[in-house]
């Protein structure tokens, strides 16, 4: 049986782990910490825009397994975002993680926690073997790096402002050291207006019971409101910080969403918890994620150079999904996690991996985010199907429309259903 290895259990190793184990692989997944998820435990909005047809290709290819998941934890359906569709919803996200154990069990992945790489054996351009801290090796045939691009308190001093202990829980388990990196991958990463490399996580999480009572009550209740920010408060800088760059509403206003176990401001970018109080309804609050220092957690800072395959440049057997293949948000991590994972287990069977033809929404998202990396203008920014240059581009295109019909049209003259569902011969 063709083995696959998998590193990183966030979203995206999660799907890669279970693609290739539907394909016929013998699966492992290696993930630093004690549980899945990763910096996504606090994120909570998904299918917005150009996701609600991405979610429904995946699907038609027999990947919908996350997305239905996801779908099971609702809390709060047809939610309008400032710069997302009515299609969009919030989950609870303190009951993604145990969701995604239990997805990743039912298809037979053996996952090993706690489980650190730091270094790997390679021969030219084929990775062997992959070193654990404790010692151990793990081998295969094929290999996915989904170990994201934020982490590393080196990073964080060097390019923000120190640790904020977010959720990558560095001080913990120790810095995240990325696969590609340890195996020589050439690598990019996107950079601030300024030059400044990363950007800025935007998300800030803060405990419910510390909002005033009528405003706990209110999300609770709408799911998502939308309060103006007292103008003294306000800073258009941010819009530039944050890559793909939500609206000027989530500068001028706060976004604030009931994401289950806490309330989470949309595109807030980072503030001082002085100022944090001045919002009518914030008087008393404190922070849950991040919770110290005068920043957010740096991202994009370390992103593999690879094809539209998500075989990573240079490398036989290595491949890249989530951020470090250059796609974020929690419905790019599992589309592309589930392309590279199906891909490494083609290629561990002797198969040459799949390009996803460009007339489906992900096959011309996947390439059109390459082409945007490739060029040190394009990489100032993210490319997500919700917003910003690609949602533009998707719906010039004619790729978005919400008539599934037309959708499952689209799948089969691409001779692509089901793809994801079966075993590699």
């Amino acid at each position: 049986m063709p083995r696959v290895v998998v590193v990183g259990g966030g979203f995206s190793g999660c799907g890669a782990a279970i693609a290739a184990a539907k394909a016929g692989a013998e699966v492992t997944l290696l993930e630093r910490t004690d549980m899945l998820l990763g910096v996504a435990s606090r994120a909570g909005e998904t299918n917005g825009n150009g996701w609600f047809v991405a979610r429904h290709e995946l699907r038609l290819m027999g990947g919908g397994d996350l997305f239905q998941m996801l779908d099971s934890i609702k809390l709060h359906e047809n939610v309008h975002f400032p710069d997302g569709g009515g299609q969009s919803y919030i989950y609870h996200a303190g009951l993604a993680e145990p969701g995604l154990r239990k997805v990743v069990e039912k298809v037979g992945v053996k996952v090993r926690y706690e489980s650190r790489v730091i270094d790997v054996e390679k021969k030219g351009g084929r990775v062997l073997s992959i070193k654990i801290e404790d010692g151990s090796r793990v081998a295969g045939d094929s290999f996915v790096d989904c170990t994201g691009t934020r982490g590393g308190l080196s990073f964080c001093i060097k390019y923000g402002q120190g640790c904020v202990l977010c959720l990558v829980k560095c001080v913990a388990f120790g810095d995240r050291l990325g696969l590609a990196e340890r195996a020589g991958a050439r690598m990019v990463n996107l950079h601030r207006p300024d030059g400044t490399i990363g950007q800025l996580g935007a998300g800030i999480c803060m405990f419910k019971d510390t909002l005033a009572p009528w405003l706990k009550q209110r999300i609770e209740k709408e799911g998502l409101v939308k309060l103006p920010m007292p103008p003294h408060l306000i800073d258009r800088t941010k819009l530039k910080l944050m890559g793909a760059g939500r609206s000027r509403d989530f500068i001028e206003n706060v976004i604030l969403g009931d994401i289950g176990p806490v309330a989470k401001g949309f595109g807030m970018v980072y503030m001082h918890l002085e100022k944090l109080r001045q919002i009518p309804g914030f008087e008393n609050v404190e922070m849950e994620n991040p919770m110290y220092s005068r920043f957010n957690h740096v991202g994009f800072v370390t992103m593999a150079v690879r094809d539209n395959s998500l075989r990573m440049e240079g490398f036989e057997n290595l491949l890249a999904g989530g951020e470090k293949a250059g796609n974020g948000s929690v419905d790019g991590a599992i589309v592309s996690g589930y392309v590279a994972g199906h891909n490494a287990a083609r290629i561990a069977s002797g198969h040459e991996p799949v390009v996803l033809p460009r007339q489906v929404a992900i096959g011309d998202w996947i390439a059109f985010v390459k082409e945007k990396h490739s060029s040190e203008d394009g990489l100032v920014k993210t490319y997500p199907m919700s917003r910003g240059d690609y949602w533009e581009r998707m719906q010039k295109a004619g790729l978005y429309t919400e008539n599934v019909p037309e959708i499952e049209q689209r799948m089969k003259t691409a001779g692509i259903e089901g793809l994801f569902s079966r075993a590699v011969s």
